[in-house]
């Protein structure tokens, strides 16, 4: 979406019968949010880093999470009470980004979801059904766990933030 009106008229699609999720993915929801976050029934958003990062003519996905977008976006849904997320978390270990790393920043925005990556299990290179099950079993209990811990830190957000930061302008600039 790239208006009010649109989000408007979604709600009223909507009419109650299923929670609304906003996917916001252009600069001009972005721009827009404000007035977006007035209007009465929206549940829940999710930053869609990916289309985001394309529409702004950046070179990675993550620069958005670095550059304060995420960040302004996050402060404003929680303002408002809105339940928000973000996406694209590899398996742990894993990714141009290491996972750990975008799950604390999840952490440190309070953000409450998240969608997992093509990556997390590419079923294009996995074709077993067993296996894969396997492989989100396995990798769903590892996020888990790491989320049990990092619920525990307080003081570490901001050097995590600082490292993404780094890795992100790295791998952009590469």
């Amino acid at each position: 979406f790239k208006t009010v009106n649109e989000v408007a008229k979604f709600i009223d699609l909507i009419n109650e019968r299923a929670k609304v999720c906003l996917l916001v993915e252009t600069p001009e929801a972005v721009d827009k949010i404000d007035a977006i976050l007035e209007l009465e029934g929206i549940d829940e958003i999710h930053i869609g880093l990916n289309d985001l990062h394309l529409a702004y003519g950046l070179r990675f996905m993550f620069e958005v999470l670095t550059n304060g977008t995420v960040e302004r976006l996050a402060d404003k849904f929680q303002a408002k009470g809105i339940p928000f997320g973000f996406g694209g978390i590899a398996r742990l270990k894993a990714g141009v980004l290491p996972a750990e790393a975008v799950i604390k920043e999840h952490y440190r925005l309070g953000s409450s979801m998240a969608i997992l990556s093509r990556s997390f299990c590419n079923t294009d290179i996995i074709t077993d059904l067993e296996e894969i099950q396997e492989v989100f079993m396995s990798g769903i209990k590892d996020i888990r766990n790491l989320e049990k811990e990092v619920a525990s830190y307080k003081d570490y957000f901001e050097s995590n933030h600082l490292l993404i930061e780094h890795l992100v302008s790295d791998i952009a600039n590469r």
